[in-house]
């Protein structure tokens, strides 16, 4: 005759292992900004679902090497960074928001955009105008503009990911 202590323990682990596989169906289904925890040193935008790198690369590059930036970055256990559109890079634009920053000749700028991010200067984005010219956003003068590809000054990567 069977144990039936033996037979109650081995039902009650099947139990629990099928509600441990219904539960992780259950949560891969449910893949939304919302529920999935966040990225560290990133911020995902509840509006669009955009996860941005919580700070831009902090010195100054060109587009080639923005691009190159944004490719080569792990964070968070993910590869797939990239340098935003023009249009998404103004997604984050915000004027209700001031960030206070410093202009080129020390005076005190306000910027503005959502995520309490890290900019320190014009963010490059993967949008061109034409072969020499990529555009940018400024969240101090709250414009596009578009740059040379090969210029560097103030020129910085801020990577996203969907």
């Amino acid at each position: 005759m069977r144990n039936p202590m033996i037979f109650a323990k081995g039902a009650t682990i099947f139990l629990l292992l099928f509600l441990f596989g219904v539960g992780m169906q259950v949560r891969a289904q449910n893949q939304t900004p919302a529920n999935i925890a966040p990225v560290v040193g990133a911020w995902t935008d509840p509006a669009t679902g955009l996860t941005w790198t919580k700070a831009d690369n902090g010195s100054d590059v060109n587009w080639n090497q923005a691009n190159a930036y944004c490719s080569n970055l792990r964070l968070g256990g993910f590869s797939d960074w990239r340098l935003p559109t023009i249009d998404e890079l103004q997604g984050i634009y915000d004027p209700s928001i001031d960030v206070p920053g410093v202009h080129l000749d020390g005076t005190p700028v306000m910027r503005h955009y959502k995520g309490n991010l890290r900019i320190s200067g014009r963010q490059w984005s993967s949008s061109q105008e034409n072969a020499n010219e990529s555009w940018q956003f400024d969240y101090f003068h709250e414009k596009r503009y578009s740059f040379r590809v090969s210029d560097s000054r103030l020129d910085r990567a801020l990577c996203v990911r969907r």
